[in-house]
């Protein structure tokens, strides 16, 4: 086994996994700033009419200074939305996510044929070089994460634990023939546990 080039791909690997993580986060901190965007300006569409009705209804002109300053609030939420276009950014963070997993899928089938020697080392290094290009094209055309969505991966990877599973939660997927024996899982528990869904 090359123990050099199975550290070298475990150190991508967990770039690789970080990465995905913080694009997977990032595209949910920009979906929900598009929400919210998209939200304050239905709720000041709606206040603006309200206070136009209301003026034609009391004849009062304070209703149209109210309408007026709601409606230029509005006009900034809109040049906000359009300046930044968070859905679009969303979009190319989960994008990114997507491609980021199926690399993280690589490097884990590499570091096992690593592991039991199914590569010789020219193989090895040619597989490696070959992630290492796919990986450098898929940055190139990634968008900035911010220090919020690393924060959020972070906590997501190491204290919630998201891209771990123990052999028993894997085994409640597999038929009886495919799992762990080493996991306990009884014949039945499977099928109670999406019975209890």
């Amino acid at each position: 086994m090359d123990e050099i080039n199975l550290q070298v791909v475990r150190e991508s690997f967990g770039r690789v996994a970080y990465s995905h993580k913080t694009h997977e986060k990032a595209a949910e901190i920009e979906d929900r700033n598009s929400k919210l965007i998209k939200w304050a300006n239905i709720g000041l569409a709606a206040l603006t009419s309200g206070t136009l009705i209301s003026t034609i209804v009391t004849n009062q002109n304070t209703f149209i200074y109210i309408s007026a300053l709601l409606s230029n609030i509005m006009l900034f939420g809109t040049f906000v939305q359009l300046k930044f276009k968070p859905e679009k950014k969303a979009e190319k963070h989960r994008y990114i996510a997507k491609e980021l997993w199926y690399i993280r899928e690589k490097y884990i089938n590499l570091m096992a044929d690593i592991i039991n020697a199914k590569l010789n080392d020219d193989e090895i290094i040619s597989k490696r070089d070959q992630l290492i290009e796919e990986l450098s094209l898929i940055y190139k055309f990634a968008p900035q994460t911010s220090s919020k969505a690393y924060e959020k991966a972070r906590k997501a990877l190491k204290i919630h634990e998201e891209l771990t599973f123990s052999d028993e939660e894997i085994d409640q997927f597999l038929p009886e023939g495919l799992q762990s024996p080493r996991s306990g899982v009884k014949k039945g528990i499977r099928n109670r546990c999406y019975l209890e869904d």
